[in-house]
């Protein structure tokens, strides 16, 4: 099967670090992407590890193996040094350490996936250990976070941190039985969602939950301020567009719940008229390339796009994924959707998607977003012998 060029630079930035990371032991850390929070080496090496963990299945060269043996135990040991088993993904508390669930959520699926071709029994040890230092509040349906020194920081307000949190965890259950997460899921998937899937009527999904501790957590006076100068958003998105952030992250939201639906089917909720809507907005990309500028920008030959968008979320390598997973898997838009990238961000003398990249460590780190959509390939090749 011909590989898609998303692939392709996969490969590359494999390559590329191959050397620098082997002899650190661990992936360089970068800074959270646009959000500009210094990360730990957790969150890059969490997402080469499953770049090298499936370049390993697909060529069996012992090269990747050796150092996805490195990463794993780099992981392992980094989860032991907090007091409750939750890691530390950015080295400061502005933030908070944790760098929310996704952060956590990323450590697990690493160390799951390279579970599932080392069978090594501290990876499926730790990864339960991260997920189990969180604590999901039956009452609220959603989790309160707990710091790496074990203190209650809140509840994660950030809806696809919760997603993408029991989505990876969730994974646990293909190698042992565990009841407590198939509560939660059971719960997130009903009570949870019927609260927190919140969409605007054009399909596009709120960012935050819907409660809070304190009202001042979710309305100040920026946000109301934002809101009512709405119609002017044009003038400038980026402080003046209150969607801003989510049209960055609605596609990578969506490819939380596809994993989540792919492992959990049978729920209500996937095939309410909501949850359709939201897809139909994700897998409409023309349409979101505009709201996110994208087209503009191209023809301006600017950085006038959503910063949350190509340059952290990218299309190119979540879409295809998401496409797939709904019947609608189309080579000529993959190809459309990386010559976007590359009209945005390629640079010939770095070969890399460096123009306009504020952490270019992190978005080669996020390329194994694709591994999902390879992975559906291959099982399809497979069942066609």
């Amino acid at each position: 099967m011909e590989k898609i060029k998303q692939e392709e630079y996969m490969e590359f930035v494999a390559e590329k670090y191959y050397k620098e990371f082997f002899s650190q032991g661990f992936a360089t850390p970068g800074h959270n992407g646009p959000h500009g929070h210094i990360d730990t080496p957790i969150r890059n090496t969490g997402n080469f590890l499953m770049i090298y963990t499936y370049l390993y299945k697909k060529n069996k060269d012992s090269k990747y193996l050796e150092l996805c043996k490195k990463f794993a135990k780099y992981i392992c040991e980094e989860a032991k040094k907090s007091k409750n088993g939750a890691i530390k993904c950015m080295t400061t508390n502005k933030f908070n350490y944790l760098n929310g669930l996704v952060g956590q959520a990323w450590a697990i699926e690493a160390l799951l996936y390279y579970y599932g071709i080392s069978y090594d029994v501290e990876c499926l040890e730790t990864a339960c250990k991260i997920f189990y230092a969180q604590k999901y509040d039956y009452d609220l349906h959603i989790w309160r976070l707990q710091d790496i020194d074990g203190k209650d920081i809140g509840i994660s307000r950030t809806y696809n941190h919760n997603v993408w949190f029991i989505a990876c965890a969730s994974k646990i259950l293909e190698y042992k039985e565990d009841a407590e997460i198939l509560n939660i899921v059971n719960d997130f998937l009903t009570k949870g969602v019927k609260r927190d899937f919140r969409i605007y009527s054009n399909g596009l999904l709120k960012h935050l939950v819907k409660i809070a501790e304190n009202y001042y957590e979710v309305l100040n006076w920026k946000s109301i301020i934002r809101f009512f100068l709405y119609p002017l958003r044009k003038i400038n998105l980026r402080k003046l567009d209150t969607r801003y952030i989510e049209k960055g992250y609605h596609v990578f939201d969506m490819y939380g719940f596809c994993m989540l639906e792919e492992r959990f089917p049978n729920y209500d909720f996937f095939s309410s008229k909501k949850y359709k809507k939201a897809i139909n907005y994700a897998l409409n990309y023309k349409k979101l390339n505009k709201e996110l500028n994208i087209y503009k920008a191209i023809k301006h030959k600017n950085n006038n796009f959503n910063i949350y968008s190509y340059t952290y979320n990218s299309l190119a390598f979540e879409y295809p994924y998401v496409s797939s997973f709904f019947g609608k898997k189309d080579y000529k838009i993959y190809k459309e959707l990386y010559e976007i990238q590359c009209e945005l961000m390629y640079d010939a003398d770095t070969k890399l998607f460096s123009k306009y990249n504020p952490d270019q460590i992190t978005f080669d780190g996020k390329t194994s977003e694709i591994i999902k959509f390879l992975e559906m390939e291959d099982l399809e090749l497979n069942n066609e012998k």
